[in-house]
């Protein structure tokens, strides 16, 4: 079963579980954790969305780099990427896929940061979620 949301001219595309497994959650439960993760990531609360959405033991990857693991190790990430944000001109989310226990967000960002200069470019945050939590996420830019 598919169900389509309509976001800012973006048609989103929510694709029902095919088998269910405990690890799955409820499509509509899905959907609603991702966007209030979203609302959270987009309106300045990163850090309050992980402390709610990540489980323990995620792994966080950016592009083909090693990942983090585990959530003290990613949240220590997040913390001192956060903080070196200087200036944001753009963060929003041009939308997002949900297929299973997968989601795919589209994060359009233009910053400033400390170490990585002008950040002036579209992300997918490829993410795999169980019971409720985002257990690996994969930065691709």
């Amino acid at each position: 079963m598919c169900l389509l949301a309509r976001r800012e001219g973006i048609t989103t595309l929510f694709m029902k579980p095919i088998t269910t497994r405990e690890t799955f959650m409820d499509t509509q439960k899905l959907k609603a954790a991702v966007e209030d993760l979203i609302a959270k990531v987009v309106g300045g609360n990163a850090l309050d969305a992980f402390d709610r959405y990540y489980a323990d033991d995620v792994t966080m990857q950016e592009n083909e780099q090693p990942p983090r693991v585990g959530k003290a190790a990613c949240r220590a990430f997040e913390e001192d990427f956060l903080s070196k944000i200087k200036a944001v001109r753009t963060y929003v989310c041009d939308g997002y896929v949900i297929s299973d226990s997968k989601a795919y967000i589209v994060y359009r960002i233009d910053a400033d940061h400390a170490d990585w200069g002008t950040l002036k470019m579209s992300e997918v945050a490829i993410q795999e979620w169980s019971n409720g939590k985002v257990v690996r996420e994969k930065f691709v830019y």
